[in-house]
């Protein structure tokens, strides 16, 4: 296993902060876009950390993530958990998809065998459940849709293999009625999320399904776009700053 590296909270802040402020301080409409494998706001190489993708303890391997539906526990606990990690795609995968910034990510990737020999750098098994952070620059939402590509090793949501959250795509922790998948294509989905989003800091959460015990992993690029009320103000400055902060442990 890997020694976990996390991104200090001050880093990370700006790191949101700037993102937020380049995608929605020029335009009426914000857009935010998110991608996995991002290491100092480039794609990153097998074994980094992933610079704001974080993953909820508990990984089973061939089995739901969880016995029970997510609740508020298991959000925070994917918010405040660590760094993904960005892996070596396995061959049967896609290689990546239209966007060639977005890079695979596991929670762990093999780097380093128990015998402290060089691991193969490919996913571990696990059902894993991801947070991904995003900021909305704006005091009012009158429209939010999400466009998201991916591929996924197994799947999103537990709906094909059975579980409690059949789910794979969440909004602060509404389930969006969303899941599918494949690691051989990428898939795309497109949805309204207006109801699900809020000024200020939000979450993006997919839940990785494993359905078997070799590896896993997943890679996306979203594209989320957000419409303000007419006149609204930007919500950046000490503010967004602050509410862009999260702790790391």
């Amino acid at each position: 296993m890997t020694t976990k590296t996390f991104t200090t909270t001050a880093a990370k802040s700006s790191l949101l902060l700037a993102m937020a402020i380049a995608a929605g301080a020029a335009h009426a409409s914000q857009i935010i876009n998110l991608r996995s494998g991002q290491v100092g706001g480039f794609p990153g190489i097998a074994g980094q950390p992933d610079d704001i993708v974080t993953w909820r303890p508990g990984t089973p391997g061939g089995a739901p993530a969880s016995g029970s539906v997510f609740g508020g526990a298991d959000f925070t606990g994917a918010n405040t958990g660590a760094p993904a990690h960005v892996i070596n795609p396995v061959s049967v995968w896609t290689p990546g998809i239209s966007d060639p910034l977005a890079r695979w990510i596991n929670w762990d990737g093999y780097f380093v065998n128990p015998d402290g020999s060089p691991g193969s750098g490919n996913g571990v098994a696990g059902s894993v459940l991801y947070a991904v952070p995003f900021f909305v620059t704006t005091s009012s939402v009158t429209f939010a849709n999400i466009k998201l590509e991916y591929a996924v090793d197994d799947y999103l949501g537990d709906s094909l293999f059975g579980g409690p959250n059949p789910d794979g795509l969440y909004i602060n922790g509404i389930p969006t009625g969303y899941s599918g998948g494949s690691y051989a294509t990428p898939t795309i989905h497109n949805q309204n999320i207006t109801a699900m989003v809020t000024p200020g800091l939000n979450y993006m959460y997919l839940y990785q399904r494993d359905a078997g015990f070799g590896v896993s992993g997943i890679i996306f690029s979203a594209r989320i776009k957000v419409v303000p009320a007419p006149g609204s103000l930007a919500l950046i400055g000490a503010g967004g700053l602050l509410a862009a902060r999260r702790r790391r442990r």
